[in-house]
Formats: C-alpha cells, sequence, structure tokens
C-alpha cells in the first residue's frame, strides 16, 4: 500500500514538475487512474493471500485426514492386549480330618503311599496308590484254582507282614483277567477275588487282581477302582490317611 502511494506522490510530482512555474495543473482523470489501479493491485494482493491461505487450511486438513487413518489402521492392526485377571487357586472345604469336599461330596485325600487294612487277612499293609492301574492288586504266592460248590474258588499263600509266614487264604474267583507281558507275546492270567479294606475313611469291599508282587516295593497297588470318585490324589505327600478302623476311631474319641 505504501509502495503504490509513494508511486502516486511521484507521479504527481512528475507531473506537477512539467507544469509551468507558479502554475498546478494535472490532467483530468489521472490521479483516478492511479487511485484506481493501486485499489487493483491491492484487491489482486488480497485474493492471492485468500487462495494461499485457503490452500494452506487444505493441506492441513489432509494432513490431519492422513494421521487419523493411519491411527486407525494401527490402532485396528495392532491391538492391545487385553487385560484378564489372573485365575486363583481356590482350596476346596475340607470335611473331616484328611477328606476334601469337592462337588458337593466328601473325599479322602491320599498320599502316593498309603496304609491300607485288609479285614478278610487282619493285616495292614503298604500300598502303592497308581491312578494308571485299573484294578487293584495283591500278592498272593502258589495260587491255585479249585471248585467249592459248583463254584471256582482260589486258594494261595499270603505272607503276614507282622509274623513274616505264610498265611494260607481261600476265596471265591469274581472273575479271571488276562495280562499280556510286554516282554513277550505270553500273557498271564489274574483271578480276581472280593476284598474289604480300609483306607482312610473308606471301608468298603473292592475286587483286587492277585500275582506274586514279591519282586515289586509294596505288596499292595491301589488302583482306580477304588480310586474313582471316593478319592483325591497328592502324589506329593505319604502316609497321610491311616486307615480308620473301628478300634482307632474308639480310641481318637
Amino acid at each position: 500500500m505504501f509502495y503504490w502511494r509513494s508511486l502516486s506522490v511521484l507521479a504527481c510530482a512528475g507531473l506537477l514538475s512539467a507544469c509551468a512555474p507558479g502554475h498546478l495543473y494535472v490532467e483530468e482523470g489521472v490521479l483516478e487512474g492511479i487511485d484506481h489501479r493501486i485499489q487493483t493491485q491491492n484487491e489482486h494482493l488480497q485474493g492471492i493471500q485468500a487462495q494461499q491461505s485457503q490452500s494452506l487450511s487444505s493441506i492441513l486438513e489432509a494432513q490431519e485426514s492422513v494421521v487419523t487413518r493411519l491411527q486407525e489402521t494401527i490402532f485396528e492392526r495392532v491391538k492391545p492386549p487385553e487385560c484378564k485377571p489372573e485365575p486363583k487357586l481356590v482350596c476346596p472345604p475340607q470335611g473331616e480330618s484328611g477328606t476334601l469336599v469337592l462337588g458337593g461330596l466328601e473325599k479322602q485325600l491320599v498320599g502316593e503311599i498309603e496304609q491300607v487294612h485288609l479285614s478278610g487277612l487282619d493285616a495292614t499293609l503298604p500300598a502303592r496308590i497308581d491312578t494308571g492301574a485299573t484294578t487293584s492288586s495283591l500278592d498272593a504266592r502258589n495260587i491255585q484254582f479249585f471248585e467249592r460248590d459248583g463254584r471256582r474258588w482260589v486258594r494261595f499263600d499270603f505272607v503276614h507282614p507282622a509274623t513274616g509266614d505264610d498265611t494260607n487264604v481261600e476265596r471265591p474267583v469274581v472273575r479271571v483277567v488276562r495280562i499280556s507281558q510286554s516282554i513277550s507275546e505270553d500273557y498271564e492270567r489274574r483271578p480276581v477275588v472280593e476284598l474289604r479294606f480300609t483306607l482312610g475313611n473308606v471301608s468298603q469291599s473292592a475286587e483286587f487282581t492277585l500275582t506274586d508282587r514279591s519282586h515289586l516295593d509294596f505288596p499292595v497297588l491301589i488302583g482306580r477302582n477304588i480310586l474313582k470318585d471316593m478319592m483325591v490324589v497328592d502324589v506329593g505327600k505319604q502316609n497321610i490317611a491311616p486307615p480308620q478302623l473301628p478300634n482307632s476311631r474308639d480310641n481318637r474319641s
């Protein structure tokens, strides 16, 4: 603006200097033309500035749109991990001594090795708890089959832990199972008898296969037929469920 005003002054000075001394003469319309051109130039400059401002605003809006789309894409592809509460171990409620309440049922807690009482043999023997065995097993020697009253029976020798003597035992055979040998194609026929046992607070009858376990560490093996639905095994403990015989219960009370 100042620039065009200066030109106007200079132009006027030139025009005035061309006049005769003592006279001020300006041609009609000269000053109006100069002002019109100055105004036109100013409007042109303002238009350029407006266009530049509008272009800059459009560029900024486009950049913001690109940044927003990039943020949305990153959020969709790289989602933050869901925060889940860590599971907490909840101990089941305990019932009587050595039992747990699971699913509303009270179950006996046993370790990997326990003492089991066999009332038919009048003996308490160390037993290995084995969840991989289908049927429980008892050490028996000199096993012989025979018939009595039209039924098949079995006679075997049992080493009593208190005396170390062989005790002859006779029991009716419930069934006979065939056990394959892992080192050969032969199989072993084992009689199955029913014996009453007491382990912890559990006392009832169960099936036992008879076989020579003299080469093993434990004369009795407790399998799933006894453990199922009645006991919970803690393999990190031993001898936590001594047999609760009637006399021992009386002594506790």
